[in-house]
């Protein structure tokens, strides 16, 4: 005879019937995933080929007759990078706003009194003065201030470097403030990606640094639980967010 499926508590009151095999979550669909990849690829490009004018002049003197035609195609490149990037960036807005799946996105990211009180519950459980962390929904105050940060950081780059583009059309004044910005704000950048995102992301206690979930999109149950379980609760108890949150077929996984 076959086992009955095994019941999963989440409150006391409140029962929810396992599925055979192991429950992925969606965190980021097909279009999010895209997003990511195609902003985290321009990110890149645009931090090698920004930086590589500020290599000291005794390096550069080395690279003899190929110096004009790499910085030729550096700034080509760097300019290209620039386009797509403000072209994902606008389509995240369109995303946000006309996409079910974006405005979830959106009043899931926005700012809550629980979150101040998370952030302070966190603390104390850092300096050990609470025994548990907070119970952190889709996205934790961490994951709102850097979207904040993105959101604020991809703006003032944006139009820095626009300006710097055109800069022939602007006033001395304008395009100093404008390079000063850009220089400033990419250092900004490249910090907050290495110090906070990268090890939020990758080498926090407990992550794996093959960590795959920029390009799969899923979590594990167990990983839900741990990071995200207020969510967790929010998704077990309401079938219309299982539908959109729980992954339905396991080989979806691998294929994703």
């Amino acid at each position: 005879m076959e086992a009955a499926p095994k019941a999963i508590k989440i409150e006391a009151h409140e029962e929810v019937q396992d599925v055979p095999g192991e429950r992925y979550f969606i965190r980021l669909n097909r279009s999010e995933k895209i997003q990511h990849m195609i902003f985290a690829g321009c990110f890149i490009a645009l931090v090698v080929t920004g930086f590589i004018t500020k290599i000291p002049e005794e390096i550069i003197a080395h690279l003899g007759k190929y110096r004009e035609p790499i910085f030729y195609y550096r700034s080509i490149l760097h300019r290209i990078a620039g386009v797509v990037l403000i072209c994902v960036c606008l389509y995240h807005v369109y995303y946000l706003f006309l996409k079910p799946a974006g405005r979830r996105w959106l009043v899931d990211m926005l700012p809550r009194q629980k979150d101040v009180l998370d952030m302070l519950f966190n603390l104390l459980y850092y300096l050990g003065l609470k025994k548990e962390a907070p119970e952190f929904d889709r996205f934790s105050y961490k994951h709102k201030m850097e979207y904040g940060a993105l959101i604020a950081g991809s703006t003032l780059m944006s139009v820095s470097g626009l300006i710097l583009w055109t800069e022939y059309r602007w006033v001395k004044f304008i395009v100093d403030i404008a390079a000063v910005v850009h220089r400033m704000e990419a250092v900004l950048a490249c910090l907050a990606i290495i110090v906070w995102h990268l090890y939020e992301v990758l080498l926090k206690p407990g992550r794996s640094f093959f960590n795959d979930m920029w390009r799969t999109g899923l979590m594990t149950e167990e990983e839900m639980k741990e990071e995200h379980l207020g969510h967790y609760r929010k998704i077990m108890s309401d079938p219309k967010l299982q539908e959109i949150y729980i992954l339905k077929k396991q080989k979806e996984f691998v294929h994703s």
